[in-house]
């Protein structure tokens, strides 16, 4: 029996990210079982830093009855002594059920899944895509909005660089999504994501100014602005950094008057200057609320697995 993976936003069906979302607002809205995942073990393999991806699996596991083994860098295992990633991946397969996995190279996840005999799922591996991401963003939109077909979604920031949106609006388009973007003017997406996206049935796509569609969309998603801890600093121009800071201008108070009272503004975190702190206790301000990662992530992985929900 092959392993299913999610390397890539690809790898899914829209009946598999619907089943997933599903799982997830059953397990928001019903509770988490304490013995769901009992005897299952994850490896949580985070060679770069996170606060939200990591403990949303950990999290899971815990309140599910499982357990997660797993590292924060490369500390403390043989990867330290030069063993390859490759090896790494073949010895925790051995340990586990599935494999969670951050890792600066953009080709990462595809070296680990080639050799993993469990599922490996792809939770940001260098600049390329952060799939995992995908099923957070869309779970969100799910909860608050109640549907995801059909769609105006408004993207601000830095979308060309941000590997959320790379893994993200190709699978809006299976949602006949009609999508507008301000990338500060400098910032698009690449042609391959909008190729894709496209292909798969994106209703509209079009640049404009934030001032001008933010009363429009029915939720507006910025992007952090640099990609520190993602993209090497020898790898990114500093021109192109001192382009961002000076192009990109912060959500405030005065944009969220103009946002529909229905709508919602939602962040891919973390923040660091993207949203001005006073628009942090707007009622419409998805990213200061609880995050619905920890049920996102056990739909995730009781899907891959096979568990019945």
């Amino acid at each position: 029996m092959s392993v299913k993976h999610l390397v890539s936003t690809k790898d899914f069906t829209k009946s598999d990210f619907d089943e997933i979302v599903t799982r997830g607002e059953k397990f928001l809205t019903e509770g988490i079982s304490p013995d769901l995942m009992r005897g299952k073990i994850v490896s949580t393999l985070f060679f770069q830093p996170s606060t939200r991806t990591m403990n949303g699996f950990q999290s899971a596991l815990l309140r599910a009855g499982g357990g997660w083994i797993g590292v924060t860098g490369t500390d403390g295992i043989s990867m330290a002594k030069g063993e390859s990633l490759e090896d790494t991946i073949r010895t925790y397969g051995g340990y586990c059920d599935a494999i969670a996995l951050r890792h600066g190279d953009d080709d990462a996840a595809e070296r680990a899944a080639e050799v993993s005999r469990v599922p490996v799922m792809n939770c940001g591996c260098g600049s390329r895509e952060h799939a995992v991401g995908t099923l957070m963003m869309l779970m969100n939109m799910r909860h608050y909005l109640g549907k995801l077909e059909g769609l105006k979604v408004g993207i601000y920031g830095t979308p060309e660089i941000n590997r959320v949106c790379k893994a993200y609006v190709p699978i809006l388009g299976l949602y006949q999504t009609k999508l507008i973007i301000d990338d500060l003017g400098h910032f698009p997406l690449p042609k391959e994501v909008e190729d894709l996206a496209k292909a798969n049935g994106l209703a509209e796509l079009k640049y404009g100014k934030v001032d001008d569609f933010i009363g429009d969309v029915d939720i507006l998603i910025v992007t952090r602005g640099l990609q520190k801890g993602i993209i090497p600093e020898n790898m990114f121009p500093k021109e192109k950094e001192e382009l961002i800071l000076k192009s990109y201008k912060p959500i405030t108070t005065e944009h969220m008057k103009k946002l529909r009272p229905d709508a919602f503004l939602e962040m891919i975190t973390p923040r660091i200057f993207e949203i001005d702190t006073a628009v942090d206790s707007d009622p419409r301000a998805i990213y200061s609320k609880k995050e619905l990662h920890t049920e996102i992530c056990l739909a995730l992985m009781t899907y891959l697995l096979g568990i019945e929900v």
